[in-house]
């Protein structure tokens, strides 16, 4: 009965043991820096110490004779080499992490205008996304040459349009309904003048008379002076329309339309340069942008074309890995990857090896050559910027 008690512990504590062992398989992609490292393998150690005491000292084991303990303890030992096999190849091979951090290309941005700083919307560790002004230069000025000659420009285009006779008819039809209209505001003039006059005639007899007060006169008096007037610019309207229907139907000469060309082309030019001195007034994020430095202040006085700005591309963030050459040499292209970051330990992220370069050293460390690996996460553009430069990462290879 002894005898059954016992294998049926022994085959327990196997049962439990690979439980264990499997358990710190599927910890490692939450192991980070080497201190967790040597953490977990003393836990490990310590436990299968007290399985080993436990097993040795249970009052089963105590009842067995010389070779049945023996027995114990040889399976104890096989447990423990089979514990000790799965961290060597999960914790301690070269190939189970690699060590690395974030990076991507970095581009500089400046103002392509001179002036003062108004706004600087972000600062250094910050992201800025796309199309989000990151600095702004005092623009008033620039904002007001730039509707200056957008509104010439528009003029001009228009007359050159009309010249060149592409607006002819329009032109025309214009031209006639203006004549027309000069022509019945002239003739209703006309009309009121011959009215006033006679008015002022009747109402003259009737002052010689003493039949009205000199004021009533006097108003006729007005009242025709008006009336010619409104009658002179009637007629003058009248003759202005009609030179405009018979310059209308003639058209315009070639030198003429050569003049208007030209001002339309040099005012156009003039819009596009105001435009791009507005637009250089700005420093906006051409990308989802990493600010990873930024070196002006509000009321600085900024020169175009000077560097002020440094951000980084966050749709290539990419991993740089630096490995010994047991290491390179052991991980392949391709190989898929569990990432934990230090600045977030609870996440655990996916991505591939892409490339490794195991002929030349990338640098040394602590006198060792150290070799570079480039590794790539998954749907990058997803993880709403959460990874960011300079983020220090392990890499746990899964295949």
């Amino acid at each position: 009965m002894d005898k059954e008690k016992l294998n049926s512990k022994l085959k327990d504590m196997k049962k439990q043991a690979g439980a264990n062992a499997q358990k710190t398989k599927e910890n490692l992609g939450k192991v980070f820096d080497k201190e967790n490292v040597k953490e977990n393998i003393n836990k490990a150690k310590k436990s299968v110490e007290k399985a080993v005491d436990v097993t040795m000292n249970s009052n089963i084991v105590k009842k067995m004779n010389p070779n049945q303990k023996l027995m114990a303890l040889g399976v104890s030992v096989l447990i423990v080499i089979v514990i000790i096999a799965l961290i060597g190849r999960f914790v301690l091979s070269p190939k189970a992490s690699i060590w690395c951090v974030a990076t991507a290309p970095k581009i500089e941005l400046s103002f392509n205008s001179a002036g003062e700083v108004v706004e600087v919307a972000f600062q250094a560790k910050q992201v800025a996304s796309k199309g989000a002004t990151i600095a702004r230069l005092k623009d008033e000025d620039l904002i007001a040459e730039f509707e200056s000659v957008s509104s010439k420009f528009s003029d001009a285009n228009m007359k050159y349009l009309n010249m060149e006779n592409r607006l002819v008819e329009m032109e025309n039809t214009l031209a006639e309904i203006k004549l027309n209209a000069a022509e019945s505001a002239s003739a209703a003039a006309t009309a009121a003048f011959g009215l006033a006059t006679a008015y002022e005639v009747q109402y003259r007899s009737y002052y010689e008379k003493r039949m009205i007060s000199e004021a009533q006169y006097q108003s006729s008096i007005r009242e025709k002076a008006n009336a010619e007037a409104i009658m002179s610019k009637a007629e003058k309207d009248l003759e202005e329309a009609k030179q405009y229907l018979e310059t209308a139907k003639q058209g315009h000469t070639p030198e003429e339309i050569a003049i208007a060309k030209e001002e339309a082309t040099t005012l156009e030019a003039q819009v596009a340069t105001a435009q791009a001195a507005l637009e250089g007034a700005l420093i906006v994020a051409p990308f989802d942008a990493y600010i990873n430095s930024i070196n002006i202040i509000a009321g600085a006085v900024i020169e175009p074309e000077k560097p002020v700005c440094e951000v980084v591309d966050m749709s290539n963030l990419w991993l740089r890995g630096l490995v010994d050459k047991s290491t390179a040499d052991s991980v392949k292209p391709g190989a898929v990857i569990n990432i934990v970051f230090r600045e977030i330990p609870n996440d655990t992220f996916t991505g591939k090896v892409v490339t490794v370069n195991n002929s030349t050293p990338a640098e040394q460390k602590d006198g060792e050559d150290m070799y570079e690996l480039r590794l790539e996460l998954d749907n990058l553009n997803n993880l709403n910027n959460k990874i960011i430069p300079e983020m220090e990462a392990v890499a746990i290879v899964v295949s």
